[in-house]
């Protein structure tokens, strides 16, 4: 996930919705950006992830708290912080008990769909610590094994996660929730891996990563689809350079748009349009609006989006954004940081 440390709770870690109306325009979009009032956090908080729910409430999810006291270039004190779980219930943030939870750490992913929440957390970019929403609290869920997970998603096709195990190894890489416990739902070839799971469906479930060449070297972009029974690899867009792709957003029947670290693509039917990323900058996170029209946010924190043909920058109050998501079909919302203190929104 993306980390940036900011310097004060409220001024440094900010929320920013975006009430927008989608349509295409030929300039750069102007929209009511502003910044959401958020909670009492104490120094040096940061926000990782940030989900809309079906009831209508926003989640975001990071960390505060932590420090490092520095000696001759080495922290002689040091704090990985405490976990930030927070909903937005369209008037005020609730805090909900993360049962479970011990040590330090923070909560690097929120996962929503189908009546479910998720986080995922611990002291780094894997996650140590699992649970789901019960409605008052998050329940600590039991990892399949002693190995951490490296992604997580929930949706229409249940929850998903992965294990960085060796593919040499008997442990599973790819895992479903299947009422108390997991099971092993791992890709044709093991050596795939898994950057993101999105499913529209049940039986409309897409996985994007990478996998090795047929001689067992080099990195290449993999694309499955999951019919509810197996797996099956996906045709490819053809994108110059790219050794991976990071986000898969199924948008409709026989409707995807996926990315690759400097482009995105779309499959509308049978065939593919490759779309450049705007600044040759890195898509770090892509959402799609009611309308579909695809939202990104680059290496840089900026906010685009892609209309009439080509990308358009949407301006920020200040600093930038790394998660992004649309609750309802315009509203969007995104977590990152902020140079000033929050401003009181129009909600």
């Amino acid at each position: 996930m993306r980390r940036i440390f900011a310097s004060a709770a409220i001024a440094g870690a900010a929320l920013l919705a975006l009430p927008v109306t989608a349509h295409a325009v030929e300039h750069a979009v102007e929209n009511d950006v502003h910044t959401v009032p958020l909670p009492f956090f104490w120094p040096r908080a940061e926000l990782n992830s940030v989900a809309s729910d079906d009831a209508g409430g926003v989640w975001i999810a990071g960390g505060q708290g932590a420090y490092c006291v520095l000696w001759d270039f080495s922290c002689v004190l040091y704090s990985a912080g405490n976990p930030v779980v927070r909903r937005w219930t369209g008037s005020s943030w609730t805090e909900y008990p993360l049962n479970g939870w011990t040590g330090n750490g923070m909560i690097e992913r929120v996962a929503t769909g189908a009546g479910q929440t998720w986080i995922g957390g611990g002291r780094g970019n894997f996650y140590e610590y699992l649970a789901v929403f019960d409605g008052a609290s998050f329940q600590k869920v039991d990892r399949p094994s002693s190995a951490s997970v490296g992604m997580l998603s929930t949706g229409p096709a249940g929850t998903w996660i992965t294990q960085p195990v060796s593919p040499d190894s008997d442990e599973p890489h790819l895992l479903r929730r299947d009422g108390d416990a997991w099971a092993d739902m791992d890709l044709p070839d093991r050596r795939t891996g898994v950057n993101d799971l999105q499913a529209r469906t049940a039986t409309d479930v897409w996985v994007a990563g990478s996998r090795r060449g047929a001689d067992g070297t080099g990195r290449y972009p993999a694309l499955l689809h999951f019919d509810g029974a197996s797996w099956t690899p996906a045709a490819l867009p053809d994108l110059p350079g790219e050794q991976w792709l990071g986000l898969v957003r199924p948008a409709g029947e026989n409707e995807l748009w996926v990315a690759g670290a400097h482009h995105l693509a779309h499959r509308d039917g049978d065939g593919w349009t490759v779309i450049p990323g705007p600044e040759n900058l890195r898509i770090e996170d892509l959402a799609i609006d009611g309308s579909g029209t695809p939202w990104v946010t680059l290496g840089n924190h900026d906010l685009y989006r892609y209309a009439g043909g080509a990308w358009q920058p949407v301006a920020l109050p200040a600093g930038g954004l790394f998660d992004i998501t649309f609750a309802g079909p315009s509203t969007l919302w995104g977590v990152g940081y902020a140079d000033g203190p929050a401003v009181m929104s129009d909600f």
